[in-house]
């Protein structure tokens, strides 16, 4: 009997240039540009760059806290398998499907960032800037479809040109300060939120641990988040003291900022680079998002926890409807974020999820080094407890201010919306999965019995054959 077709799996053709790129360009957003503009209603222009080099230093011992838990158990479903090894299997699932619907509320609201900078730049109306969005969207799914090779290819690429293009335009705007400039900035003194929006410009760098079954070397994974973090440090802070020395009150209060600071240092010509340069960081953005987030719908799903056929891969080794979800409801929700103009409280949103995870990847390493102290650990966090610890009550703080607070304005609209994420998740967690559970265990099931009594049909043939008289076995001369 022919031998079944092996399930196809995810295939290691990721290099060290191509994690890099998709660590930096995760977290080098066009929402970035937002976060940079509420942080100066926090401190001036001229000390941003200390918020943005304190959250480095917080960040670096973020990437060690993920930096162990990938070399302990190295996989696409990341997160959702250290939060189950910690914790009751349904809390870390509600808690890791939350955070997925934050990282598709970024590329919603990217894609609402880039649209409003293409319809300031061009006086188009929202519906043709959205067809813009569109485009890229497609584009970015074109990408994915593609493979990982292709997609951390011009992830690289793209992340390069980001990256230099950011830091030339914040230097020229550093360099020709505005008459105006930073007019209202740092009205609000709050060193805990800037510290909170300093982190925040890093936040989804971690999300390359999701590609550790892709890269060619597991040693990867950390070296590439630790270049994402350095390169995050220097350009975000040369733009922070940019848009600081440039733009006043009103100014930061819009949604493309970033174009407000280079039309301001170099005229329109300067704007329409940063045109260029935000709509790459859209693609940045969508690529390396679907990129990371399509596996980990992939791997969750592989567990059964989300519907079977989103395991389903390509002849490129890709999950191929995790991809087009992402592309679909990134549109949609993009959409819905321009038709109530909530930016603002995305950005809040975002930033309270992420510190509520680095929370959770704290207490795994707490955790874990109770439970599995025999486990091999490649890397480890320096300090071990006792700053897994810190580290878990710190970010948990930081999630809860985040959740409470949009700009310098005391709201509490992103925790509203942050309950209604992990309220619908809870009501999947609880009512379908266990749907999912015995739909599978019953396939399993069926699959042992048609195995069982095809051996068992198999013994029989044979024993038959075994009682037949020698005569009737052998064929007739």
């Amino acid at each position: 009997m022919a031998e079944p077709l092996a399930q196809p799996v995810l295939r290691r053709a990721l290099s060290f240039g191509g994690a890099s790129a998709i660590s930096t360009g995760l977290a080098f957003a066009a929402i970035n540009f937002l976060g940079l503009a509420q942080l100066l209603t926090y401190v001036s222009g001229p000390m941003s760059w200390l918020a943005i080099a304190s959250g480095g230093l917080v960040m670096l011992a973020v990437r060690s806290v993920f930096a162990e838990l990938n070399g302990m158990h190295p996989t696409a479903a990341g997160i959702r398998l250290w939060l189950a090894r910690a914790m009751p299997d349904k809390a870390a699932l509600t808690i890791t499907l939350t955070y997925m619907v934050a990282i598709v509320l970024v590329i919603a609201a990217d894609a609402y960032i880039i649209g409003e900078a293409l319809a300031y730049a061009f006086g188009n109306g929202r519906l043709i800037a959205i067809g813009y969005v569109a485009l890229l969207l497609v584009l970015a799914t074109w990408l994915n479809l593609r493979g990982i090779k292709l997609a951390g290819a011009a992830e690289r690429i793209v992340t390069t040109i980001v990256v230099l293009a950011t830091v030339a335009i914040g230097i020229a705007a550093i360099a020709h300060p505005g008459h105006h400039a930073a007019l209202g900035a740092g009205s609000s003194s709050s060193p805990i939120q800037a510290l909170i929006l300093g982190i925040f410009v890093y936040t989804g760098f971690e999300w390359v641990t999701t590609n550790a079954e892709e890269v060619t070397e597991p040693r990867i994974i950390p070296r590439a988040m630790l270049v994402a973090v350095l390169v995050l440090a220097g350009s975000q802070a040369v733009f922070a003291v940019a848009m600081g020395a440039t733009l006043d009150g009103a100014a930061l209060g819009t949604a493309y900022p970033q174009l407000l600071v280079a039309q301001q240092a170099l005229g329109r010509a300067g704007m329409l680079v940063m045109l260029a340069v935000t709509a790459l960081t859209a693609v940045n953005t969508f690529n390396g998002g679907f990129v990371t987030l399509s596996r980990f719908m992939y791997a969750v799903a592989r567990e059964g926890k989300l519907p079977r056929p989103l395991t389903r891969l390509n002849e490129q080794a890709v999950p191929v409807l995790p991809v087009w979800i992402l592309g679909g409801a990134s549109l949609v929700l993009a959409a819905v974020v321009a038709a109530t103009g909530s930016f603002a409280v995305i950005v809040s949103l975002c930033a309270a999820l992420e510190m509520g995870v680095y929370s959770a990847a704290g207490y795994c390493v707490w955790k874990l080094r109770r439970r599995e102290p025999g486990t091999h650990r490649p890397y480890r966090l320096r300090g071990g407890v006792p700053v897994a610890a810190v580290l878990t009550a710190v970010f948990a703080l930081m999630g809860l201010l985040a959740s409470v607070s949009v700009g310098p304005q005391f709201t509490v609209a992103p925790l509203v919306l942050l309950l209604a994420c992990a309220g619908l998740v809870t009501v999947y967690v609880w009512t379908y999965v266990p749907r999912l559970e015995r739909r599978e265990a019953e396939e399993l099931a069926a699959r042992r019995a048609a195995r069982s009594a095809a051996r068992a049909a198999a013994r029989t043939a044979s024993a038959m054959r075994a009682e037949m008289p020698e005569a009737e076995q052998e064929p007739r001369q």
